[in-house]
C-alpha cells in the first residue's frame, strides 16, 4: 500500500495488510468515527473518485447509526466490531451475480476464522453462524454497465468486540481476549475480499467448500412453515432444497 494515499485513521489498519498480506492491489482507505451508514459513504466517494484498476476502495467505520442488512435490514453496528464497505474494479463478461459473489466473501471470511478453532457455518445467502448466533453479515452488490461487469461491491459488519443482540455472538465471546486487534480484523476482511476473486475464478471448488460449512441440512419456510431438506448450491450460488419429490432451487 502506498501510505501517501491513506486517509486519517486507516494507517494501523494499512500496516497490518501490509505486514501481514502480499497483494497486487493497493488499497484506498477511509474512515469515519461515525456515520450513517459506510454503503452510503462509499457511494458517494465513488461518484467523487470513481474506483480505479487495482485500486480498490474500502470505508472503514468505528460505528453506524443505521447499517444495512439484508432485505433493507438494518444491522446494529456499535464500536468494537469491522463495519466496512468495499468496491473492487472488475471488468468483464464473467456469469457471476451477486449470491455468488457473497458467497465467496463468506467463505473467504469463513477461512479467516476458522484457525482460531472457530466452527464457522454458513447461512445461506452470506451470513456467518457459530452455535446458531449471527457472527458476520455480508451485503454484496454488482454494478454492471449495460452488460459488462463494472464493479463488485460488498458491505461487511463482523462482530469483534462489540455489545450485540441475543441473535449474535461475537468473537470475543468465542475465543475470549485472544486476537481482538480491531485493526488486525479490519486487514483480515480486506484480505478475505481479495481472497473472494479467486473462489468466483473456480465455482465448482467455492460451491463445494460452501455445501461443507452449511448452517444445517434443513430450510424452513418462512412463508408456510413447511420444511425442506437442503442438496447443495448450484453454480449460480442458488440453494437447492427436496421435500419429498419436490426440488425447489431458491434466489434471493
Amino acid at each position: 500500500m502506498n501510505n501517501q494515499k491513506l486517509y486519517r485513521g486507516v494507517g494501523l489498519i494499512s500496516r497490518y495488510h501490509k505486514l501481514n498480506h502480499s497483494c497486487s492491489r493497493s488499497w484506498q482507505l477511509m474512515f469515519k468515527p461515525i456515520c450513517a451508514s459506510t454503503e452510503i459513504e462509499l457511494t458517494n466517494w465513488i461518484a467523487e473518485n470513481p474506483v480505479r484498476k487495482n485500486q480498490p476502495k474500502a470505508m472503514f467505520a468505528s460505528c453506524q447509526r443505521y447499517g444495512q442488512g439484508q432485505a433493507g435490514r438494518i444491522w446494529q453496528a456499535p464500536k468494537g466490531g469491522v463495519w466496512v464497505s468495499a468496491a473492487i474494479k472488475r471488468e468483464d463478461q464473467c456469469k457471476n451475480n451477486s449470491q455468488l459473489y457473497g458467497l465467496a466473501v463468506a467463505l473467504s471470511l469463513a477461512e479467516k476464522i476458522e484457525p482460531m478453532g472457530v466452527n464457522v457455518k454458513i447461512k445461506w445467502p452470506n451470513d456467518l453462524l457459530v452455535d446458531g448466533q449471527k457472527l458476520a453479515g455480508i451485503l454484496p452488490r454488482l454494478i454492471f454497465r449495460g452488460e459488462k461487469l463494472r464493479l463488485l461491491r460488498v458491505g461487511i459488519g463482523l462482530n469483534v468486540f462489540n455489545n450485540v443482540p441475543k441473535e449474535g455472538i461475537s468473537l470475543k465471546q468465542i475465543v475470549g481476549d485472544k486476537k481482538m486487534n480491531i485493526n488486525f480484523w479490519s486487514s483480515e476482511v480486506l484480505h478475505a475480499i481479495e481472497r473472494s476473486l479467486d473462489f468466483l475464478d473456480n465455482i465448482n471448488l467455492l460451491c463445494s467448500q460452501i455445501e461443507e460449512r452449511l448452517w444445517s441440512k434443513k430450510y424452513i419456510d418462512k412463508d408456510t412453515g413447511n420444511q425442506w431438506d437442503i442438496k447443495g448450491i448450484d453454480s449460480n450460488g442458488r440453494l437447492i432444497i427436496f421435500k419429498e419429490d419436490k426440488k425447489k432451487v431458491l434466489s434471493t
